[in-house]
């Protein structure tokens, strides 16, 4: 009814349509009524001549009646319903006309599907040739290189172990970023502005000495907002030749400001102030360090834009990144937004012939794929208009990230409505990769959101993902399997009970792993062996929920998330699930539940952060970042933080092993946040410390070295 007072003139047509054809209904009745009447009277009058034209005049009567309601009907059907294009054709730009086009359609589309909700209000703007202050200049980065061990080269020459911990990356064979590295006699520590390299030992006679451990070499960037060199280090890389350093540098309108004289008369010393709304770009900066040659700076990269995501493979580095497009400023200069990379000084843009858009996303941004080079410093770079996504997954043949996709009602121009009409889904899409090369490829569509980059998973030529849509009573958790060109092959939904949401999937070959919660935990086993016919194959009910899986092997998932002894969920809880029958999966042990009457407020960034998790299953080995904090009125607030870690066999499942700490009793927290193992010795790192024991006595700290140390 609301639909119809907003639209008089449809309203209107309508009834008379609706008149016109009652009226030939009725007509078409009498018509129908009369002929039976003369067929009765000519049979009794046994008259066998049957009247020319009587089928004919009831046909055009039916259709005089039915083909108006007919059209008003498939009209509007077709008029309020969103045309799915799976195909998401690519629209062409040659000029920065063409992408100024095909934002106003959008806009346009938008606005009247949503009744204005959405109406952003494109300004005219310089296309080229202008010049604005909101293009940020790609700066040499300049640091502060500080040498600080006396190690003699003998040492540092040395060799470092080969038996070390790797980043707990997702996929074999593509590498993460992340924030403390080893290479087996380095260990490389992000904190802060800077970058510490310590020398955590050699291996002497066929056994590794750690007793070497030693602060070799710091980097510290400026940190300085107003300090056109400023860098803000995001994550790192570390292989056999390079050292990669990985960051943001940000650019804000800062003045000179005095403040007034004070009550003395005397002028305060003038200052330089920025505010949040004197912001103005962003770029990222790509460090490259030869590592034979003392770490020194071998290639610079700098890309405009946002950080959205990274991967290695071998020495190909990938990176994802946006530049967000303010149609809105009316001086915004398109031509300055191109997404624009260098290379050791070197200024290479985009050309507007080569940006692909997909019609039906939203493009408010450029999307930029970039794949370097490391042998050769050769960039390559895929450019898509439309927004960056929200989740990234990488495989060692394809990026795969997520974001969404819009389809509007065709004729939405001769309605109006009050709420949003549009519809919208999950866009998946498809870029090749390998040898530092990218190329688009496709976009598939899904309904619902992933959680997180682990809701992905490619396997055999086949992308499987996992999805929740809805809230509530309407909650439906999906999983879909899609082949080469991202088109669905097949599909389970309704995945856990109701009102539950999916809160952490793994796949592991023909397997998936599939935890939902609202008040328990299913867990599930699905079986993909037969990617067009996806089943459950086992179930397992348990209070509480796991946020993150882990494989240990095929026949086993560790399980971190949240639990007490309560059947709630207020505290840290780690599991090993067996599931190497998998239509019966069960926990293997004892659950190891950190309740809140207990530690207070338990938690480990290994619940969202799987590279803060420390895992060997050769070595039988897990740990993890563990804190706990908590108030009470005779103490006030407590904090403690350090390493988590247990043993595990697949007889026994976990046992304590122990936790570490760096200090006890500190007026500073000292904030434990990542541990790896070289050889035999357990390493530890915090804000404040690197510090060394052994993995069969994790607790009795042998060496120690201090990291951030003030000068």
């Amino acid at each position: 009814m609301e639909f119809l007072i907003n639209n008089p003139f449809i309203a209107f047509t309508i009834f008379i349509i609706i008149g016109f054809s009652t009226y030939m209904l009725t007509k078409l009745i009498d018509e129908i009524v009369l002929n039976k009447a003369l067929k009765l009277k000519h049979q009794q009058m046994r008259i066998s001549t049957v009247v020319k034209g009587l089928k004919s005049r009831i046909t055009g009567l039916t259709l005089a009646t039915l083909v108006p309601m007919s059209i008003v009907v498939a009209f509007v059907v077709i008029g309020i319903n969103p045309t799915i294009d799976q195909d998401n054709d690519l629209l062409s730009i040659s000029t920065g006309s063409d992408v100024l086009s095909i934002y106003e359609d959008f806009n346009e589309k938008l606005a009247v599907n949503t009744n204005n909700w959405y109406d952003n209000g494109l300004l005219d703007f310089q296309l080229e040739g202008g010049i604005v202050d909101t293009a940020l200049p790609f700066d040499s980065i300049t640091y502060r290189t500080t040498a600080t061990s006396d190690l003699t080269n003998t040492y540092t020459g040395g060799t470092g172990s080969e038996d070390y911990s790797e980043t707990n990356n997702q996929v074999i064979g593509v590498d993460e970023m992340d924030n403390v590295l080893t290479d087996g006699k380095f260990i490389y520590t992000m904190y802060g502005n800077k970058i510490q390299i310590t020398f955590a030992g050699i291996m002497v006679d066929d056994e590794f000495d750690a007793s070497l451990l030693s602060l070799y070499k710091t980097f510290e960037y400026s940190n300085e907002v107003c300090d056109e060199e400023q860098f803000y280090p995001e994550g790192m890389y570390v292989d056999g030749d390079h050292f990669i350093v990985i960051g943001n540098q940000y650019n804000y309108n800062c003045e000179d400001y005095e403040y007034p004289d004070d009550d003395s008369g005397e002028n305060i010393i003038p200052q330089v102030y920025y505010s949040w709304w004197g912001y103005r770009s962003s770029s990222i900066s790509v460090l490259v360090y030869d590592i034979a040659n003392d770490f020194e700076l071998k290639d610079e990269y700098s890309l405009n834009g946002y950080l959205s995501g990274t991967r290695k493979i071998g020495d190909s580095l990938y990176l994802v990144t946006k530049n967000s497009i303010p149609f809105n400023d009316e001086e915004m200069v398109l031509d300055d937004y191109l997404p624009t990379y260098e290379v050791n000084g070197i200024e290479v843009s985009a050309k507007y012939e080569d940006i692909i858009y997909i019609d039906g996303t939203s493009p408010n941004s450029f999307t930029t794929f970039y794949g370097i080079d490391l042998s050769t410093t050769q960039v390559n770079m895929e450019v898509i208009l439309g927004d960056s996504g929200y989740n990234l997954y990488v495989s060692n043949d394809n990026m795969y990230l997520v974001g969404r996709t819009y389809y509007f009602w065709p004729m939405m121009d001769f309605f109006d409505v009050e709420d949003p009409v549009y519809e919208s889904k999950t866009a998946i899409l498809k870029v090749a990769i390998g040898n530092g090369n990218v190329e688009y490829k496709t976009l598939g569509l899904v309904e619902g959101y992933m959680l997180n980059q682990f809701s992905m998973d490619e396997y055999n030529g086949y992308l499987r993902v996992t999805t929740t849509e809805g809230w509530g009573d309407e909650t439906n958790n999906r999983l879909y399997v899609l082949d080469e060109d991202l088109k669905v092959v097949s599909m389970l939904e309704n995945l856990g009970k109701p009102r539950e949401q999916i809160k952490s999937t793994r796949f592991v070959g023909n397997y998936a792993y599939l935890v939902t919660f609202e008040q328990i935990d299913p867990f599930y086993v699905i079986n993909l062996t037969n990617p067009n016919y996806p089943v459950v194959e086992g179930e397992l009910i348990i209070p509480g929920y796991s946020a993150y899986l882990q494989p240990l092997g095929e026949d086993y998932i560790l399980g971190i998330g949240y639990g007490d002894n309560y059947g709630g969920t207020n505290g840290l809880k780690i599991a090993i699930f067996d599931v190497s029958d998998k239509s019966n999966p069960v926990i293997l042990g004892e659950e190891a539940i950190f309740d809140y009457s207990e530690f207070g407020w338990a938690s480990s960034t290994a619940v969202y952060n799987h590279k803060d998790l420390l895992i060997s299953v050769e070595k039988g080995l897990i740990a993890l970042p563990f804190s706990t904090s908590s108030w009470v009125v005779t103490d006030g607030y407590t904090y403690d933080s350090g390493i988590l870690v247990y043993n595990f066999d697949f007889t026994d499942g976990l046992s304590y092993s122990g936790f570490v700490k760096h200090e006890e009793g500190s007026e500073e927290d000292v904030y434990v946040y990542k541990s790896k193992f070289i050889s035999e010795y357990f390493y530890t790192v915090s804000n404040k410390y690197i510090k060394v024991s052994t993995l069969e006595l994790v607790e009795e700290i042998l060496y120690s070295v201090e990291l951030n140390e003030e000068e």
